[in-house]
């Protein structure tokens, strides 16, 4: 029996109940109606809303762990809640050097996280979350891969934005200054990548075309190519 035919029969012992003289008769009949009312109150439950999660008392979460790859930082939130639990609302927001979440709904609470001043930059686009079975997952994406370190930078310490191309400068010159400041903070792949670029400049210098200008120590891993 679904929703519509348990709503007509309401409607109909509702007429029949006002037509009714007999008390034995209304009995019945209210008895029945009290039965029907109470199968739909079990199958026409309204499911919680989030203006009611919003409602509900809000805890800022001050305990987490952590850890990265090269390539990632994952935040690991636990302790909310049970297995079996559910997160009415997950609302994360991400930003390049902060992330925010809000958890609604959950075991009559709602969780809020925010952390600001990032060692580096996030990769927006591709971070994300994810529920657990005693909390969530928050994963940011690194915007170039590294080691952070720490999670968070120093007061005083600006997050890496990455290398930086001054815009005034020769072209030729801005790029061999970008060149050397991924060498510096790059990982091995990144050097590697740069010898191995290093390498086949001067292979085209000798075959008579152009090449890059000379950038010092940088090509000092050319005999492992």
């Amino acid at each position: 029996m679904d929703i519509t035919d348990i709503k007509g029969n309401i409607d109909e012992l509702n007429s029949l109940l006002s037509q009714s003289k007999r008390p034995a008769v209304r009995d019945l009949l209210e008895a029945e109606l009290k039965r029907q009312k109470g199968i739909l109150s079990t199958i026409d439950k309204p499911k919680p809303t989030v203006a009611a999660a919003k409602g509900l008392p809000t805890k800022k979460i001050s305990n987490y762990a952590w850890d990265e790859t090269n390539k990632a930082v994952k935040i690991y939130i636990t302790g909310i809640k049970e297995a079996g639990q559910q997160i009415e609302k997950v609302e994360p927001t991400f930003d390049s050097r902060s992330v925010s979440v809000m958890l609604r709904g959950v075991a009559g609470k709602n969780y809020t996280l925010t952390i600001g001043n990032l060692k580096g930059t996030v990769n927006v686009e591709e971070s994300s979350i994810k529920t657990t079975k005693t909390g969530a997952t928050i994963t940011l994406v690194k915007s170039s891969p590294g080691n952070w370190g720490s999670l968070k930078a120093s007061k005083d310490e600006k997050p890496d934005e990455g290398p930086k191309i001054d815009k005034d400068a020769d072209p030729n010159a801005g790029l061999m200054s970008l060149m050397k400041q991924m060498y510096e903070t790059g990982d091995d792949s990144m050097k590697q990548m740069i010898n191995k670029t290093m390498y086949e400049s001067q292979m085209k210098q000798r075959n008579g075309g152009g090449s890059l200008p000379d950038m010092g120590d940088m090509g000092a891993g050319l005999d492992n190519l």
